[in-house]
């Protein structure tokens, strides 16, 4: 194992939840309810599963999920990615089922691991968060705005976590002797949330202040920022580390020319800037 997922797999594990406790009657199973205690950079090599270099950033937070029920000191996995098919036609999967190793309670955890920019400007609606609620999480929006809180979270009420109790369900997992009336549900929903540069102090309700971790910046407004420090364009799957200097890095220029292009085939690019002081800051660049 490299030392680099190393570093990403550390950053992992210190992702916040999206928000605290319950939210809309969905309550969080967060990463620290997890016992990793003892896990050192010796036992991590000894145990990792090899992730393929080109793995995508959501399967590649599988991997690292699963591994840590695994190595966990006070839960164990009892079965992952089951697919629930009807007719040969796949209707969805259960993400984990897990059990507490003392009270022997069972868990069905679905995850998800996002990236979102709050945008004032955006607005959805909910099917199941109140009017206040709604408000403010849709103004969580993916980079590439192909993605917003509030679908997902929808989703997640509407479709994944009712898989569970479906009569498919019931047949895929009776081998597994397990009361399905009994498991309880759960989501580990974890999040870095990018936010407007002026909008430091605006309250952001019903989030775990803990996800924000940069800002973002139009096209034209990072264009009129010509600054002399060494900007890294991370890949995708990189974003999940936090920041330092890669093998490459950029001046302003040839940043802007690679970000007017990024842009240009739809896809926001993140940027790790690097100061004189050798701190880095965060933040993607959108259209």
């Amino acid at each position: 194992m490299a030392q680099d997922d190393i570093h990403k797999f550390r950053a992992f594990i210190k992702t916040a939840s999206l928000w605290n406790r319950s939210l809309a009657g969905v309550r969080q199973f967060p990463l620290n309810e997890l016992n990793l205690s003892h896990l050192k950079d010796d036992d991590i090599l000894s145990g990792f599963p090899e992730i393929p270099e080109n793995t995508v950033l959501g399967k590649r937070a599988e991997y690292y999920y699963e591994y840590c029920i695994q190595q966990s000191l006070n839960y164990e996995l009892i079965a992952s990615n089951i697919q629930i098919n009807v007719a040969k036609i796949t209707k969805g999967e259960l993400d984990y089922i897990i059990r507490e190793t003392v009270t022997g309670k069972i868990l069905h955890v679905e995850l998800v691991y996002k990236f979102y920019c709050y945008n004032p400007n955006v607005s959805e609606k909910s099917n199941h968060l109140n009017e206040d609620q709604t408000t403010e999480l849709s103004k969580y929006v993916g980079p590439n705005k192909r993605d917003n809180f509030v679908f997902k979270f929808d989703r997640l009420v509407n479709h994944q976590l009712p898989l569970l109790y479906t009569t498919a369900t019931l047949d895929t997992i009776s081998s597994l002797d397990i009361d399905i009336q009994a498991i309880e549900q759960r989501v580990c929903f974890l999040a870095h949330i990018y936010i407007p540069r002026e909008m430091w102090q605006h309250d952001y309700k019903y989030i775990n202040k803990r996800c924000i971790a940069g800002y973002y910046l139009s096209y034209d407004a990072f264009a009129k920022a010509n600054t002399n420090n060494l900007y890294y364009l991370p890949e995708k799957h990189q974003w999940i580390g936090n920041c330092h200097a890669l093998q490459t890095s950029y001046n302003y220029e040839d940043t802007l020319q690679i970000v007017k292009k990024s842009i240009a085939r739809g896809f926001a690019p993140m940027v790790w800037m690097q100061l004189e002081s050798g701190h880095f800051e965060s933040f993607f660049i959108i259209a």
